[in-house]
């Protein structure tokens, strides 16, 4: 349970860089300086440099306890947090005021990978050892034994409410009259990308916790969950992709960058609805079945620990290659299975609505 807080106490520390999406700041840009229009503030970038700061501190004092995979997890880490920095910072946050596809770029920098490549670093850890004592000891150490806190985060990253939160913080804000007013509102914009933000770090710390469920009720379900989240990608990217008027006119009322036809511009949106957000699903179901594996063998050796019994003999492997033999082969098979299911449903909705379209 404190890890996962811990995660959540990440997470906050990395929301509180949303402020500066109430406002791309697109006004008056033209196509000549909407790729310089980099809006470094200190509010967001100080804090990315502190968050980056404390990271880096932590990793210092923890690497006496370095893994193989720690200098992977950093990578991770790190790329995650130059997501959300080039969502809120660079010029896409600019132009997303004036594109609708440069708009869906910064959500899907904001929703999925950014919170993807942080959650799976698993952060925790490193990011607490990294802060002062005191804040520590006063700040961190409190809200770690908090059981109101610790019960809100358990029932938000059960399954099915996180799924639910991630699907809906895309579909709400894409109802067109809700997405044309958080454009003109500041404060709507900035509810729009807090809970995108927020939902992402939720989803994806219920994907990839490393609690050791059973299948059936943990990995198993995180998979199906993962399918469906693909398929709410293909139905709402299919729809903004495929009609054929212009539904977000907001973006108009300065016009659209580099003259770009409304529709065109919206039809790329919905492309990156459809298919990087899907893409980047598959990549979240290989690397949970890639933990599904693992799970599987921790507890299968400890199903058939060695007790003395007549029945343990009969089950218990002699060598590792016979443990590696009664878990991988059918697990892999599980999991090349419903990653190909995955692949063929992205790839035959795809064939079918660009056979519609150009009918």
């Amino acid at each position: 349970m404190k890890t996962r807080l811990a995660v959540a106490f990440s997470a906050v520390a990395l929301l509180l860089s949303a402020p500066q999406a109430m406002a791309h700041g697109g006004g008056g840009l033209t196509g000549e300086t909407a790729w310089s229009a980099w809006n470094l503030t200190p509010e967001v970038s100080g804090l990315v440099a502190l968050t980056l700061a404390i990271y880096l501190r932590g990793a210092i004092r923890r690497r006496t306890s370095a893994t193989p995979r720690q200098g992977l997890r950093h990578l991770l880490f790190g790329t995650g947090i130059l997501a959300l920095f080039l969502a809120l910072q660079s010029p896409v946050d600019a132009m997303g005021e004036r594109l609708f596809v440069a708009h869906q770029i910064q959500h899907l920098l904001l929703r999925m990978v950014g919170p993807m490549l942080i959650v799976l670093a698993y952060p925790e850890a490193v990011l607490i050892a990294g802060l002062p004592r005191q804040v520590r000891k006063r700040v961190i150490a409190p809200l770690l034994a908090s059981r109101g806190l610790s019960a809100l985060f358990s029932t938000l990253t059960r399954p099915w409410p996180a799924f639910v939160l991630f699907v809906l913080s895309l579909y709400v804000w894409q109802v067109p009259p809700i997405h044309n007013a958080a454009l003109l509102d500041p404060a709507i914009h900035y509810t729009m990308h807090i809970t995108m933000l927020a939902a992402g770090f939720i989803f994806f710390a219920m994907i990839f916790s490393r609690r050791d469920t059973r299948a059936g009720q943990g990995h198993g379900l995180r998979v199906f969950l993962l399918i469906a989240t693909i398929v709410s990608n293909i139905l709402l990217g299919a729809l903004t992709t495929l009609k054929e008027v212009v539904l977000y006119a907001a973006y108009d009322i300065e016009g659209r960058l580099f003259g770009i036809a409304p529709l065109i511009d919206e039809t790329g949106g919905g492309y990156i609805i459809w298919v990087p957000a899907s893409m980047m699903t598959v990549i979240a179901i290989m690397v949970t079945f890639y933990g599904w594996n693992a799970a599987e063998e921790r507890r299968f050796a400890r199903r058939y620990e060695w007790t003395g019994s007549n029945t343990a003999a009969l089950e218990f492997p002699e060598t590792a290659a016979e443990l590696r033999i009664k878990v991988d082969a059918p697990n892999r098979r599980l999991g090349q299975s419903l990653a190909l299911v995955s692949f063929t449903l992205f790839g035959v909705v795809m064939a079918t609505a660009i056979t519609i379209h150009q009918l």
